[in-house]
């Protein structure tokens, strides 16, 4: 089944919404973009309350928390596909490595992370499900952007 024109426009209205809140740093606004029930999933880890969606966010630095792992952080969309259901987000999050992330040592110094997410939104725009898949290669220090071949 496709996904009409107008169904694509909402889901754009509502990920515009939810980044927006995010680049802003706008935490009320970011946790009203979410369902009750939503599940927001970080590289195959469950964050199923509005708690733990906003603990996770906070330790990324959306909100220039001290204690955040990264500070400055912006998220831009590369690409957007469709599926029946979601919205697939292929983009970056920009941000200063100011602090230990999941194990990798602060470096100080400007990163950026690609990432795919899939979002699904329901009838009244907010969001039941993120699936983030994210790159943390360039958080390592020996980290080249161009692969070494042969």
């Amino acid at each position: 089944m496709s996904v009409n024109h107008a169904e694509r426009e909402r889901r754009r209205g509502c990920l515009k919404r939810h980044a927006d809140a995010e680049n802003n740093g706008d935490a009320e606004t970011l946790m009203d973009t979410f369902a009750p029930d939503a599940v927001m999933t970080y590289n195959g880890v469950p964050f199923a309350t509005h708690e733990h969606i906003l603990a996770a966010h906070r330790y990324m630095g959306w909100f220039d928390d001290e204690g955040a792992a990264f500070q400055s952080v912006t998220m831009s969309v590369d690409r957007e596909s469709f599926t029946d259901e979601d919205i697939v987000v292929e983009g970056r999050v920009n941000a200063v490595h100011k602090a230990d992330f999941l194990g990798f040592p602060p470096s100080g110094r400007p990163v950026e992370l690609p990432f795919v997410t899939m979002y699904r939104f329901g009838a009244d725009g907010r969001l039941t499900s993120e699936r983030v898949v994210m790159n943390l290669g360039p958080l390592n220090p020996n980290h080249s952007p161009i692969p070494q071949l042969g």
